[in-house]
């Protein structure tokens, strides 16, 4: 449990809690408060007893180098959360949008396409981002117009399309090196269509925020490989490992930016067949036992690759790093991100030991 963090790390070799406490701050607290008696009711009906709510118990984890950092108290997941809706609800929403609003049932006719022209693969095929955020933004616009629904064969095509995308991309400007994959699902995760799809961009001069960051704290931390190595091992001495594979290795995030976060790190290869093949290895069980076995229907996906050209060696022994998370219920009208969030820290209601638990499980 991530209330016993602290004694986790505590029961570690000496070298092991050593690099734990390199790598990250743990501050745990406890939080009061003075409940009416005319509250008591409620707080039991809603938290299952008076003192769960009296005496709450919080940690802190910060990553020294990356500063990502997160509050977990996971008391407030039994927050009120306002009306919820059932699978059949949540389905027939997505059946009225993709009858009213599919931009991308006929993606050749009704998507704007790239000055390079539509890459096709088996299941899916490109198109222009009408709307761009970057110079180079398009998408990855699935044949399997639920987004729910997909294969680990059709994952890997979609992933392997990506890719050959951010290579077309680059070979027509050469200054574009900066490769980012985004998957939003469902409107509670910034999707605007209902339609599957993924987004695919090229930055030029600087890498988008989040991969600078963690390369810049590997390198903080002196050796590139050896902190990914380290952060590896330090998921793996707490049990947060889920995967370690030849393809790479997959963990419950200590400091995820919203629930349920599971990173996966990978050697990168030019070979788009083989990168994307190795991506979906990795991400497709996790993603698929999430919304299976988990309730899991709206989440994100982000996968920052390192540039295509890399003269001065400075993403030298950068992997691939995905970044998998739940946004929560789909059509929610109440966010999971505020003010904390966007400009302090994490507040996480997902307990990462019992997400780890539960993936290993389910997975295996």
């Amino acid at each position: 449990m991530i209330t016993t963090l602290p004694e986790h790390i505590a029961a570690l070799p000496p070298a092991n809690r050593a690099r734990c406490e390199r790598l990250f701050f743990i501050q745990r607290v406890e939080g009061q408060t003075v409940i009416p008696s005319e509250m008591e009711a409620w707080v039991v009906s809603s938290f299952g007893s008076l003192d769960r709510v009296r005496r709450q118990t919080i940690v802190r984890v910060v990553n020294r180098f990356t500063l990502e950092g997160a509050l977990f108290n996971p008391l407030r997941a039994l927050r009120p959360a306002g009306k919820t809706i059932s699978d059949a609800e949540l389905h027939a929403w997505i059946r009225a949008e993709l009858n009213d609003l599919d931009f991308f049932a006929q993606p050749l006719q009704a998507t704007t396409a790239d000055i390079f022209g539509r890459i096709r693969g088996r299941f899916c095929v490109t198109a222009s981002n009408v709307a761009k955020y970057d110079g180079w933004h398009g998408l990855v616009v699935f044949d399997e117009p639920h987004p729910l629904r997909f294969t680990r064969d059709q994952l890997t095509d979609y992933l392997e399309v990506a890719l050959r995308w951010l290579e077309a991309a680059h070979q027509r400007d050469p200054q574009a090196i900066h490769p980012m994959i985004a998957w939003n699902c469902l409107p509670r995760s910034g999707a605007t269509i209902a339609h599957g799809h993924l987004q695919v961009s090229l930055a030029r001069g600087m890498h988008y925020t989040r991969p600078e960051i963690w390369r810049r704290a590997a390198l903080q931390y002196g050796d590139v490989a050896r902190y990914f190595a380290d952060l590896v091992a330090v998921h793996a001495d707490l049990n947060l490992l889920i995967a370690d594979t030849s393809a790479g290795c997959t963990f419950a995030h200590l400091t995820p930016l919203r629930n349920r976060e599971v990173v996966a790190l990978l050697p990168y290869t030019s070979d788009s067949a083989s990168l994307a093949e190795r991506l979906s290895s990795l991400i497709y069980p996790a993603l698929r036992t999430m919304i299976d076995h988990h309730n899991v229907r709206s989440f994100n996906v982000g996968i920052a690759l390192p540039p295509f050209t890399d003269d001065t060696g400075a993403w030298s022994g950068m992997p691939v790093i995905a970044r998998l998370a739940d946004r929560g219920p789909a059509l929610s009208a109440r966010n999971d991100w505020g003010a904390m969030e966007l400009f302090a820290t994490g507040c996480i209601t997902v307990d990462p030991f019992e997400v780890a638990e539960a993936l290993k499980r389910t997975e295996g």
